[in-house]
């Protein structure tokens, strides 16, 4: 049988910094469905569910600007992927054929257009 001792840091695998604080419970409440994605991710993790959740809300109270970046799931990863190859051969493909047919200054306004809507869709912030 395990021995689960909550006042015992180290059985409690508690960070150096809180080392000694006995933990509560705390209350949060999940639908059912959430609850099952939480329990499915944390398997996936080979954690329970509670320290899943515990390390989740941790990481971002502790490192706030990591909330702002969204993860993609893993699913789209091989779709995106894709569609930015296969935009980069036709975008290719149709700058050559312009740049041959002399539409030089045509293709100037295309990327700076191209370039000014891509700054509107991410609010300005361009690099």
């Amino acid at each position: 049988m395990t021995n689960n001792n909550t006042t015992d840091p180290e059985a409690a695998g508690i960070d150096k910094p809180h080392q000694g604080s006995a933990r509560k419970n705390r209350g949060i409440r999940f639908s059912d469905s959430e609850w099952e994605e939480v329990r499915a991710a944390a398997q996936d993790h080979g954690i329970t569910s509670a320290e899943f959740v515990r390390e989740k809300i941790l990481a971002l109270v502790r490192n706030p600007a990591s909330a702002s970046s969204v993860a993609i799931p893993a699913d789209l990863v091989p779709l995106i992927e894709r569609t930015f190859r296969y935009t980069y051969m036709v975008a290719t493909k149709m700058r050559s054929d312009m740049m041959d047919a002399g539409d030089g200054e045509a293709l100037d306004k295309l990327v700076s257009e191209a370039r000014a809507l891509q700054e509107s869709l991410i609010g300005g912030s361009s690099s």
